[in-house]
């Protein structure tokens, strides 16, 4: 006698051949992955240079609103910061200008213990009215312009390069 098959059997015996994966789709599943992961590895190296940079601009604002907030503390006397830079001696006098040579030292101290690398800071002050003294009507405001620069820190992703952040005031005496 002829032995009839079920429709279920039939599927049983076909779901019973095809269990598993086969070693292509294992292969092509891992190439998939390993682009994927390539490219999240990329993107980390470029996120730890930018968290890097930010940092060091962080610094570098904190640096300047220093200068800027010491000039304002001494605002009577703005144009004794005129061309202080922070790559050599202070110009200020010891005898007349006592507080900006003071300034000046600790600015210096502040951007060599900064942790940036060939930190230099310039202040610069110019006189946005006439001169107080021919038209004593003037506010006498000054206009204060702080310029730090430093240089980036090679990473894998970036090579050394100067930056330069420029930070501007307005100072009126009281």
């Amino acid at each position: 006698m002829k032995q009839r098959m079920e429709p279920h059997s039939s599927v049983r015996r076909i779901a019973t051949l095809q269990q598993g994966f086969t070693l292509l789709e294992v292969m092509v599943a891992a190439g998939v992955l390993s682009v994927g992961l390539l490219g999240l590895a990329g993107l980390s190296g470029m996120s730890l240079g930018k968290n890097v940079d930010a940092n060091d601009l962080s610094r570098v604002t904190n640096i300047a609103a220093d200068m800027a907030e010491r000039i304002q503390n001494n605002r009577q006397r703005v144009l004794d910061y005129h061309n202080t830079n922070t790559a050599v001696a202070c110009a200020q006098s010891a005898s007349t200008q006592r507080m900006a040579l003071g300034d000046c030292v600790q600015w210096q101290t502040l951007m060599a213990g900064s942790g940036l690398q060939g930190a230099a800071g310039v202040v610069t002050a110019t006189r946005l009215d006439p001169d107080p003294t021919a038209n004593p009507v003037t506010m006498n405001r000054f206009l204060v312009t702080v310029t730090v620069s430093w240089q980036t820190r090679k990473s894998d992703v970036s090579t050394v390069r100067t930056k330069t952040a420029v930070f501007t005031t307005m100072v009126a005496p009281e």
